[in-house]
């Protein structure tokens, strides 16, 4: 399973997300998930139900995670959106992806 979300480079109320809180959220990332992709930062947007809209750069996390660890990884993005302010947060799952350990393979 791949897991995905957006970590933003400003919160909602615009103050940027340091170097520093990147490699702390990165960090955590690795100690709860055993690994991450980080790419970008991108531009995007979306509309809250409530008709408020939200336009930012993010930087694309990926996880490659197996099953058990989907609602977990859930959880923590959830709570690294908490903790940088934003309303919301991307979460997506998709079925693939696989760490191919080279050393064991023969």
């Amino acid at each position: 399973m791949i897991v995905v979300t957006r970590i933003p480079t400003h919160r909602n109320d615009g103050t940027k997300v340091t170097e520093r809180e990147l490699r702390a959220i990165m960090k955590r990332v690795f100690k709860v998930l055993y690994g991450y992709s980080l790419e970008g930062p991108f531009q995007g947007g979306w509309r809250a139900e409530d008709g408020e809209s939200y336009e930012e750069m993010s930087y694309r996390l990926e996880v490659v995670v197996n099953q058990e660890q989907v609602q977990e990884a859930r959880e923590l993005f959830m709570d690294i959106g908490k903790r940088l302010g934003q309303r919301a947060i991307y979460f997506e799952v998709r079925r693939g992806g696989e760490i191919i350990d080279l050393e064991k393979e023969t």
